[in-house]
């Protein structure tokens, strides 16, 4: 398996500008195309949300005021675009034309909502890229990630609030022995076979099932050379572990599984997950 397609989201803002960076950095080193995808909110889907009782004026200037808004981040959209396809010197391609040799990238604009229009086109690409909540809120998966991680059945790509220089040179695995944790690792493997050193880190615990060494054995079988380190949470959060041992073993990418429990209907990422994406420093590869 080969990533040779990656699609990104763009919204104008700084971190969709650092994901698309990003996106663009595995793209040359993968030889891939990369789709940026922008959408625009549907004014129709601003209209139920005026109260009851407002009259025709009032809805109409909502979606006046949302179609304002589409125009403002699409102009932004299209500046990131073009800034990082730039600075990556990356070829920009007509999205609709035939599937373009070697690396390249291309804008399409979608009007939807952002979260459903991710998840449909998601499961066309191998890689997909979506910029995290940054600004401290919670919870740090936006809904638009989520439907990445959760419904796409491709790995999800979030990379931190700036361009790293070197994506994918050393990089870390989270193993824990679980579905997503497979998935995660599978998903992942044209970037470990590139990677200069891989490092497979389990926080212990106490889970059954293979072991770091085990997991090293199984991706030599892919040739990929890999250092199982199996190490004890002590008196530290389990997603606080993961990172301190994803930068003592110098890794500039870490990659593990994403869980998560469904409550009334509201999909909430485990709390591993929300503390890594909440925290890391280099970019993450998740998967479901």
């Amino acid at each position: 398996m080969t990533i040779r397609s990656i699609l990104c989201v763009v919204d104008g803002t700084d971190a969709s500008a650092a994901t698309l960076g990003t996106a663009l950095t595995l793209a040359r080193q993968q030889e891939a195309y990369v789709e940026a995808l922008h959408v625009e909110m549907d004014p129709r889907d601003a209209a139920p949300l005026a109260a009851d009782g407002a009259t025709s004026t009032m809805i109409q200037d909502i979606m006046d005021t949302v179609e304002e808004e589409n125009r403002r981040r699409s102009q932004a959209a299209r500046e990131v675009f073009r800034r990082e396809a730039e600075q990556a010197g990356v070829r920009v391609v007509d999205p609709d034309a035939e599937v373009p040799e070697g690396v390249a990238t291309g804008l399409r604009t979608r009007r939807g909502r952002e979260h459903e229009v991710v998840a449909a086109r998601g499961m066309v690409f191998d890689l997909v890229a979506v910029p995290p909540r940054r600004d401290g809120s919670e919870p740090p998966a936006t809904a638009t990630l989520e439907s990445a991680i959760m419904e796409t059945g491709r790995p999800t790509l979030v990379s931190p609030g700036q361009v790293p220089a070197v994506v994918g040179k050393h990089v870390a695995v989270a193993w824990r022995a679980t579905v997503p944790g497979v998935h995660a690792l599978q998903g992942s493997l044209p970037l470990l076979k590139a990677a200069a050193s891989v490092s497979v880190i389990t926080v212990d615990e106490g889970h059954s099932g293979p072991a770091p060494a085990e997991v090293a054995r199984y991706l030599a079988h892919h040739g990929v050379h890999a250092t199982p380190r199996a190490v004890e949470p002590e008196d530290r959060d389990v997603g606080q572990a993961v990172l301190e041992e994803t930068e003592a073993a110098g890794a500039d990418l870490l990659v593990m599984g994403a869980y998560a429990h469904s409550r009334l209907r509201q999909l909430i990422l485990g709390g591993v997950t929300s503390t890594v994406l909440r925290s890391a420093a280099m970019p993450l590869v998740l998967a479901h």
